[in-house]
């Protein structure tokens, strides 16, 4: 009888620690197949650009995910008032002072 509980124990121990093992692992390649993902897509869009070729004068824009998080909130800044001024000549300056 005794061995037979042991038995019990030494393979539920085993299945429990295959278990976890399995879990573990399971997680782990899918965050490493994640990251390669990620890199492929990079490499592709890198080889793209490259391929493409940016002639004299030509401008791209590319635009991250870092890009889109940095956002700042509607309550930043100040709202500063203007009067735009034009620039008016010597002649003109002095003809309008004569009239006052």
């Amino acid at each position: 009888m005794k061995i037979l509980t042991f038995l019990f124990f030494l393979f539920a121990g085993i299945w429990f620690v295959g278990l976890i093992l399995r879990t573990t692992f399971s997680r782990w390649l899918h965050r490493r197949t994640e990251e390669y993902n990620r890199a492929a897509k990079a490499a592709r869009k890198e080889a793209q650009r490259r391929a493409r070729g940016n002639r004299e004068g030509e401008v791209t824009i590319e635009t991250t995910e870092a890009a889109f998080a940095k956002k700042v909130s509607r309550g930043v800044g100040e709202y500063v008032e203007f009067e735009e001024v034009t620039e008016i000549s010597v002649e003109e300056r002095e003809k309008t002072s004569a009239k006052r």
